[in-house]
Order: C-alpha cells, then structure tokens, then sequence
C-alpha cells in the first residue's frame, strides 16, 4: 500500500500507512500544575546520570504542552498533576534529548529507574495502564514488524512462486497478529492501551475493514473510551461507511487526460472499477497488470474502468498510462491530495470499487484473481 498524503514529504515504494488516529494524541490537557489533587497523577524518577537541575517534563498533545515539570536534583524528579482524559503522554528529558512514551492515569503513583540515559535496563512502575503497554509493545508490535516484512517481501518479489510464497507467509503472519489483537481487546478492553491497540490494527489492515473495526470497538469500555484514540477510532468507523458494499457510489467530476470534465455518473448502466492509483505508487504499478487483463477479458460484457490518479506531475501521469498499457479512462485533478480519493476517504493506494449499473457498490479492493473471479461470478 503506498500512503497518499505524505506523498509530497517522501517517495517510496512502500510506506506503511499510518491512520492519523495514532499520530495525533489529543489536545484534551492541562498546563502545569504545581500542587497536586488527591485524585492526580504522581511520577518519582531516579535516572542515574542525569546532568544536575536537569529539566524533566510530561508533554501533552505537543512537547510545548506543558502538563507538569521539575528539576532533577541528583538524577532524582518528581512530576505532579491532574489530567482530562486517558491518552498516553510523552515524557522529555531535553537535556538528554530523549523521550519516554507513556500510560498514566489520574491516581497513579509511577516510578521510573534507570541505571543510565540510555535507559537500557529502564523500569516502570505504578501504572497498570502502562504495564498493559509494555504488554503491546514487547508482545504485539513484534508481530507488526513480522506482518510488514512479509508484504514488502510479497510486494517486491520478482517471480510468481516468490509472491506465491511470500503470500503465504504474510497470510500466517497477519493471522497470528490478528489472533493476538482479539485476545488482548478481550482481555485489556477496559484499559486506554486497548484504544491504541485497536487503532494500530486498523492502520496494520490494507484493506480498511470499518465493519472489523466497529465489531472490535465494543470491547472498549471504561478508560478505553475517554482516549482521543476511542475518538478517532469512531470517525474512522464513520468515514469506512462512506462507499462501503451496499451504499451508492458518491458521484465526482475531474478532467480527463484530454482536459475534458468526466463525470461518474457517466457510467451509469455499466459495471465499474473505480480505481485509485498513482505513478508513483508501486503497489498500483506491480498490480497494473492484473487489471489490464481483467479489463481485456470483459470489457465486451458491459465492464469498464474509470481510474483516478493521485499524481502532481501531469507529464508521469501520462507515460504511466502509455507504459502500463491502460486503455480506460482516466481522470485526476493533479492536487496530489485528490478531491475524489478524500471524498471516498481513500488514505492509501491501490484501493478501488466495484460500481453495478444502478449505481450501488457491490464489491471493494479486488486484486488479482479476486478481481477477475468477482467480474466473472457477475458477467458470466
């Protein structure tokens, strides 16, 4: 999948997607707070080494939020405060230029010891929340890095039998982290990491299943729902519904390679693969192919393309096009950020839809012979 909105910062082959739900934490914090309610937080630390009147701070929504600050004396801290709600926190050690990601909650008395700055052997105490982290990171998050090496493998193999293979390994991989996601949401759902976990298992999914992701939301509960990430969780359920199976497909005009406005209405009456892509996606440019010969194998059989490109540069466009041999019709409106795809809520290419002739959305993100077997289980 190639990420479509940090496009213009970096081009890559294959960037991970990653759901704005898990890059933002909310702005729902206090400034600094001196003396402490009952029903606050409390943070001790002793980091060995620490340079002396060191300061030592817990971040909000950015590291100039300021939720509480002290002064190490003797590599000894002590932060105090109330928060608003149950996000995870950054604590920021300037001097040291390092960081520390964080769950606490109000009531929570948590001690940090390290016998060094580069926090090596770092313990953290007195926050379940945190512990249910730790739990994420050490246990769940390996298994994301399994599932990414093998879609990149998958994605750059160069032979069917190495995807065939790589498929097959990815599929496994991507099943045990899944597995592991519902054990932890059934176990944990009360706790705000299960917000977080459920977040991250939605940007992990290529395809952007809002009706998994809404299943999973009910385990959230208690503390789960007071996070930003619970929040945002539910806009993306929202968003997921926007051209889902069984919804009409919203109608969009943009110019076509000749500069001619193309509606998709236009195509009504007619099966439709609407599909997003982009030159500069090598995702979309490895499965160029599939399509074409999807396309060539029905496109007598009331089947047509209507392709709309995320690019900038009008003139890469075009020579995809030509190179990649696709005869269809293609539309973009060379923003890079395209009206249509954020109108679809499309985050990541290739995605695409399959319109029938009454306008209604009948299937999504077919690839390969998934594609040519929908198109003949209709057409046929």
């Amino acid at each position: 999948m190639c990420s479509i909105f940090y496009k213009n910062a970096i081009q890559k082959d294959n960037m991970k997607f990653v759901l704005l739900i898990l890059a933002i934490i909310p702005c729902f914090v206090i400034a600094q707070t001196v003396n402490t309610p009952n029903d606050g937080f409390v943070i001790t630390g002793n980091i060995k080494g620490l340079p002396e009147k060191s300061i030592v701070y817990l971040a909000g929504s950015s590291e100039s939020d300021t939720i509480a600050k002290a002064i190490a004396t003797g590599g000894i801290f002590t932060l105090r405060g109330k928060l608003n709600d149950a996000d995870g926190r950054t604590l920021v050690f300037p001097e040291l230029q390092r960081k520390m990601f964080l769950f606490i909650n109000n009531g929570d008395r948590m001690n940090i010891i390290s016998s060094g700055t580069d926090f090596n052997d770092v313990t953290v105490t007195g926050s379940a929340s945190h512990a249910d982290f730790e739990e994420f990171i050490f246990e769940i998050r390996p298994l994301e890095d399994f599932v990414e090496y093998y879609r990149t493998q998958m994605q750059q193999a160069q032979t069917k039998p190495g995807r065939d293979s790589a498929a097959i390994m990815l599929n496994t991989a991507y099943n045990i982290y899944q597995t592991s996601v519902d054990r932890f949401l059934s176990r944990k759902g009360g706790s705000p990491v299960a917000a977080l976990v459920l977040g991250f298992s939605y940007d992990m999914d290529p395809n952007k299943n809002a009706e998994l992701l809404e299943k999973r939301s009910v385990f959230l509960r208690g503390k789960a729902l007071e996070t930003g990430y619970a929040k945002n969780i539910k806009q993306a359920i929202e968003n997921g519904k926007i051209g889902a199976v069984g919804t009409q497909a919203i109608d969009f005009s943009q110019p076509d390679s000749a500069g001619k406005q193309i509606s998709l209405s236009q195509f009504k009456g007619k099966y439709v693969l609407l599909d997003f892509w982009a030159s500069w996606c090598q995702p979309c440019r490895r499965e160029n192919p599939n399509v074409v010969a999807a396309y060539n194998q029905f496109k007598d059989k009331n089947f047509t393309i209507l392709s709309v490109s995320i690019d900038q540069d009008r003139a890469n466009w075009l020579q995809a096009i030509k190179t990649d041999n696709l005869t269809w019709t293609h539309v973009s409106d060379l923003q890079g950020r395209n009206a249509a795809a954020q109108l679809y809520h499309v985050n990541s290419i290739p995605q695409n839809f399959l319109i029938d002739p009454n306008g209604n959305v009948i299937a999504k993100n077919l690839r390969g012979e998934d594609l040519k077997n929908k198109l003949a289980e209709i057409l046929n």
